[in-house]
């Protein structure tokens, strides 16, 4: 799913997080306003349609790695900096409609300097360094590396948060960086230096989960989206002294692509949680993985060794592993 994806991805996770504690779920994923708050229970609009919830999941979750193979077509021939701004004033315009669902600038009220600073920090960085990784990489290669996040996460939260590790848990990470071994392939002459950028993302997206759970105790969903998508589009626009190109209208209409289609994809990961809850559609997010090697197909050619089919099953049962016993655990 990728912080191009991963700007998808971690963002979503900023719009889903706040979802699982909402009463209401509205369009966009997101909170009713307080008037609307007051209303009883009885008003919930959510439904158990797991299959539609499921449905909804995996076809955000393609329409996000759609956005990152976009993205990678234009910045194999165009400055990255561009490519993330002009795609950043798009999405900066999709967000505004979040905004104003949600009632206007109130929404946008922050209540944790500190923490929306390194909300935004923590997308900045590993955004552009993912960015790059597209422009050296195949789609499908950047995306499973990526998919090491969870594993990541299971490792700091007993340090960030306090959080109990098991056994199987610890067991299920180390099955993980056994399968991430097999995809770097460390050891082969083909091994390149940039197949740790998307690993480095996993990492940093990792601190930003964590720090998204703290944020979400008072901050919207909404706020640090925006204020973080607002700084990423800010930090690209500095890069124009590195020397921006002129456009073709090809390459506008691809960025406008990769905006809609993470819009898109946001707006059906959230409205999934109408029909399923968190932990039944959780898992569907490696189907990112099956979307990035079709996409890769496609577009490129791409067509995955058998030590890379290996490690992806590996990185998919451990992520997999993780995510229920996470939930078994908070049960």
């Amino acid at each position: 799913m990728g912080l191009g994806s991963a700007l998808p991805a971690q963002q979503m996770s900023c719009v889903v997080s706040i979802l699982r504690h909402s009463v209401i779920v509205g369009k966009f994923g997101s909170s009713v306003d307080n008037r609307e708050m007051t209303i009883s229970t009885t008003t919930d609009s959510r439904q158990h349609r797991p299959l539609r919830g499921i449905s909804l999941s995996v076809f955000g979750i393609g329409c996000i790695t759609f956005n990152d193979s976009m993205m990678k077509l234009v910045v194999n021939e165009y400055p990255i900096g561009q490519a993330i701004f002009i795609r950043g004033v798009f999405v900066l315009l999709l967000i505004s409609l979040m905004v104003y669902r949600q009632g206007g600038a109130r929404v946008l009220r922050v209540h944790s300097l500190r923490l929306q600073f390194w909300c935004a920090v923590l997308l900045v960085l590993p955004l552009f360094l993912f960015i790059y990784a597209l422009s050296q990489l195949p789609l499908s290669i950047a995306t499973i590396i990526f998919f090491t996040n969870p594993l990541f996460v299971c490792i700091l939260a007993p340090i960030w948060l306090g959080e109990r590790i098991t056994w199987l848990l610890a067991s299920a990470v180390a099955l993980g960086f056994v399968g991430t071994a097999l995809v770097l392939d460390p050891t082969s002459a083909t091994f390149e230096w940039v197949l740790l950028a998307p690993l480095m993302v996993a990492l940093l997206s990792a601190f930003r989960e964590l720090v998204l759970r703290q944020a979400m105790a008072r901050e919207t969903a909404v706020s640090t989206l925006f204020y973080a998508s607002l700084a990423v589009t800010i930090i690209a626009a500095f890069t124009f002294p590195l020397g921006w190109v002129a456009m073709d209208w090809r390459e506008y209409g691809l960025l406008a692509l990769a905006a809609f289609g993470f819009g898109l994809g946001i707006y059906s990961m959230t409205e999934s949680l109408r029909f399923a809850a968190a932990s039944v559609v959780a898992p569907y997010k490696y189907s990112a993985i099956v979307w990035a090697l079709i996409l890769g197909y496609l577009f490129w050619g791409e067509m995955p060794t058998p030590m890379l089919w290996g490690g992806t099953a590996l990185i998919i049962a451990s992520g997999i592993a993780v995510l229920y016993e996470q939930h078994d655990a908070t049960r």
